[in-house]
């Protein structure tokens, strides 16, 4: 999901009048060739222009949806179906070891928001066993193609189909794809440790099942193939 040259020139000579790119490109901490190579050609990631505001220190996504494709979306807490995928299992486990004690989790203890398997995670919380079909029909992204976003980075606009598909917060869709932090998106910091704290704990028995059978599955492909290099 790209946005044009026009409107991301017009954008920059509004908040960073008489700057250049490659200075831009440091101040975001982004590589030179990677800025000026999507200005350039009109191309440009939503990514870069969050990383273009945080180097301005102007407010990711209050400078992202200025743009047309953007303009709609607005800060959210995540919904409560869907905030399980953005605990690490690791901090997933732990909360409900902590439930089953009768103990409460604190933050801290749940690691980052965006990780290894967000994007799968996200998306088996979104899924109702039609979903990839969906996302074929309306994108025309073909299942081999959506396993590999699943497993690497999530395209903005496969992500924000899913969080319509799935009446999700549309900013959610933003932190699976990497766009936007938690923060940036609006979230309290405390979310997700209230999260596990309060939901129900068959649910969340229900959740860390889930998420145990999927790095079962994890482990056994990567013993395969180990095995298989001998």
């Amino acid at each position: 999901m790209k946005i044009g040259r026009s409107e991301v020139q017009s954008w920059l000579d509004a908040v960073a009048p008489g700057t250049g790119l490659v200075r831009l490109a440091q101040l975001s901490d982004l590589p030179r060739l990677r800025v000026t190579q999507q200005v350039s050609r009109g191309s440009v990631a939503p990514s870069t222009i969050t990383a273009i505001a945080r180097g301005l220190d102007l407010d990711p996504l209050d400078e992202l949806t200025r743009f047309r494709e953007f303009a709609s979306i607005t800060t959210s807490a995540p919904a409560p179906s869907e905030m399980a995928a953005f605990i690490p299992t690791a901090g997933l486990l732990q909360g409900t070891v902590h439930r089953l004690d009768s103990e409460t989790v604190d933050e801290a203890e749940l690691g980052g928001e965006s990780y290894d398997h967000l994007a799968l995670n996200w998306f088996d919380c979104a899924d109702d066993g039609n979903l990839r079909a969906h996302i074929q029909q309306q994108l025309g992204v073909a299942q081999p193609t959506l396993w590999k976003m699943l497993r690497s980075r999530l395209r903005e606009d496969v992500a924000l189909e899913i969080a319509q598909y799935a009446s999700f917060p549309l900013v959610s869709a933003l932190v699976v794809s990497g766009v936007l932090t938690g923060a940036e998106a609006g979230w309290d910091p405390e979310c997700r440790s209230r999260w596990l704290n309060t939901v129900p704990l068959g649910q969340l028995l229900a959740e860390s099942e889930k998420r145990l059978r999927e790095v079962g599955k994890q482990v056994r492909s990567l013993e395969t193939f180990e095995n298989h290099l001998g």
